[in-house]
């Protein structure tokens, strides 16, 4: 077989969260090229109408499985029956969620080898529970996709690289799906907004102190603050933040280019204001996304910081009098998805020898 046919392979696809359905696409379509077919499993994980089916409309497809989440479990015996009925080759999995466990356990009980989009990222933060998520994931899957060189170099030190085809730097399939930013569209001024991490939400504390630095934050700026399904099931309180629903995929990319800046806790939105060039506050003590910071197009700010809000216009006045420049290619050349289906095909070639 030709090292880039993945003929006749069926390729699972096993998400539950909005950030995969945006990587799933561009893999999908490449395997597609390549001659393989698609199967896609929807977790539920991350349910809501308004959310998930805007963007399967705008995939262009739906999934082929569509689970049920209880108590942050899924029916795993339904998802294994499935991918079993499916009669899959391989199972992909992206991330850091409860989702990315899930289909790499069905896989592994039905002795599927399991791929992992996003391989060797590390927070190093033991009580995240997408750091033990990415650690047991990575070292049960057979092939590893690591979207930087950094990310590699973690697997090498814990002892996880088993070299080409299983363990790649593919670059981001985050960076494959991102569009082309249109000119000249920024508004001096405007903050998008995004807030749903449990250890922000979930903590009313927490949660009231970051709703009161964006409300003090609206005083000099334009917010535009779309609210997590999981925050309005915790209850807003902000009182001069204008009420915004969840975006669309569409909606939200545009909301990003208008913006000057960010302020999220969203690991996948740090990436996609890079890459249309904004400049990033991130409200957590750490990230993954670790080159983000190095490079000065992120910073980490504490939302239990006492002065959230002047911490954040202390960021926002330094940025102002030094501007982005061009970003670097920090997550590859936006040909990931087409790395994978390589390292798949030749996979599945040796596997099958």
């Amino acid at each position: 077989m030709d090292a880039l046919t993945l003929t006749p392979y069926r390729i699972a696809h096993v998400v539950g969260a909005r950030p995969q359905f945006v990587k799933l696409k561009p893999l999908v379509e490449a395997i597609s090229l390549a001659g393989g077919r698609n199967w896609v499993a929807h977790t539920g994980q991350h349910y809501d109408a308004e959310m998930n089916d805007s963007f399967w409309a705008e995939l262009g497809f739906r999934p082929d499985y569509q689970g049920a989440w209880v108590e942050r479990t899924a029916d795993a015996a339904a998802l294994t029956l499935a991918l079993q009925n499916a009669a899959v080759d391989a199972v992909v999995v992206y991330g850091d969620t409860d989702s990315t466990v899930l289909g790499a356990q069905a896989a592994l009980e039905l002795g599927l080898p399991c791929a992992h989009a996003e391989a060797g990222l590390r927070s190093f933060n033991q009580l995240m529970p997408e750091e033990h998520n990415r650690l047991w994931v990575d070292q049960r899957a057979h092939w590893l996709w690591a979207p930087t060189a950094l990310a590699r170099e973690q697997l090498e030190r814990e002892g996880l690289d088993r070299g080409a085809p299983w363990t790649v730097v593919t670059g981001d399939l985050m960076r494959d799906a991102f569009p082309s930013a249109p000119s000249g569209t920024t508004r001096p001024g405007r903050i998008l907004v995004t807030v749903h991490r449990n250890t922000n939400v979930d903590v009313p504390e927490r949660l009231r102190r970051i709703e009161a630095a964006m409300d003090a934050l609206a005083e000099d700026f334009e917010v535009v603050w779309p609210r997590h399904p999981r925050h309005r099931a915790a209850g807003s309180r902000s009182v001069r933040v204008p009420d915004c629903p969840s975006l669309s995929r569409e909606d939200l990319l545009s909301a990003l280019h208008a913006a000057e800046w960010v302020v999220t806790d969203s690991g996948g939105l740090q990436k996609e204001a890079f890459f249309a060039g904004k400049r990033c506050v991130v409200l957590r003590g750490e990230t993954e996304w670790t080159e983000l910071v190095e490079h000065g197009w992120a910073v980490l700010v504490d939302p239990d910081t006492p002065d959230l809000a002047g911490s954040v216009k202390r960021h926002f006045a330094q940025w102002q009098a030094h501007p982005t420049l061009t970003p670097p290619h920090l997550y590859g050349d936006g040909r990931a998805a087409e790395k994978m289906v390589q390292s798949l095909a030749q996979g599945l070639a040796e596997r099958n020898v």
